[in-house]
């Protein structure tokens, strides 16, 4: 049995022709005009006679025979919900790196452990508060 292939943001596949692009054009100028926070991304596919598929396996529009559309968040969104993860990552590792759990770590890999040596000193949380 043949595994379906998912295309995420895959909306349609068109002809190559004026009056298509001429609808893509009013669709992107709508969506621009309302704020939206999607954009469509034209891919070329099915290359004309003596033109080769370029590198990822898109081709420019003037070589395809048809287009793919699809549908991905316009780059000012993609940058603002990447700061909101890195915030977001940044008060969650503050949180995880409370001082007992850096001293469990610590403690956990000395050097006394790992080679056996009763003479290295192990590391308290009090020990960290006294400096």
């Amino acid at each position: 049995m043949k595994k379906e292939k998912q295309y995420y943001g895959h909306l349609c596949r068109l002809p190559n022709t004026a009056k298509n692009k001429a609808m893509v054009k009013f669709l992107r100028k709508m969506m621009k005009e309302s704020d939206s926070r999607w954009q469509l991304v034209l891919k070329g596919r099915h290359p004309i006679e003596g033109k080769n598929y370029g590198y990822g396996g898109n081709l420019p529009l003037k070589y395809a025979q048809s287009f793919s559309i699809y549908v991905v968040p316009r780059k000012s969104v993609r940058n603002a919900e990447m700061s909101q993860n890195q915030k977001r990552w940044q008060k969650e590792w503050r949180n995880k790196n409370t001082l007992d759990q850096v001293t469990k770590l610590i403690n956990a890999h000395t050097y006394r452990e790992r080679n056996g040596l009763e003479h290295y000193r192990v590391v308290t949380p009090q020990m960290l508060e006294e400096k």
